[in-house]
């Protein structure tokens, strides 16, 4: 929630900044959450299982012909799960982002 003390007579005008302040910050910072909770549901299933590929990795004999084709599936779940943990590195910071632009300015203490 947006608070401001703004030092003017006019108290219609601080509300209607609020309001437009807390319309703005309803409006950005669910999408962002909601893209990084989405990409946290989509990652926890592949981490499950990169994990359980992993263990096949450690029971596979390196001379078995899958264990290439099972070590080429963990790098390439692997490169996804990066890809996701990337991209919700970037939603986190455009969220800070719009919260900081949506945060006035500090007003001057006389």
């Amino acid at each position: 929630m947006a608070r401001f003390l703004l030092f003017t007579s006019r108290e219609g005008k601080i509300l209607i900044l609020e309001m437009v302040m807390q319309q703005q910050e309803t409006q950005v910072t669910p999408y962002y959450d909601n893209l990084r909770h989405f990409l946290h549901d989509l990652a926890q299933p592949l981490a499950t299982v990169t994990g359980l590929i992993d263990l096949m990795l450690l029971e596979l004999d390196e001379r078995d012909k899958m264990f290439r084709e099972v070590q080429l599936i963990s790098q390439q779940l692997e490169k996804v799960i990066q890809i996701i943990g990337e991209i919700r590195r970037i939603a986190q910071l455009a969220a800070e982002r719009e919260a900081s632009r949506l945060t006035p300015p500090p007003t001057p203490e006389s």
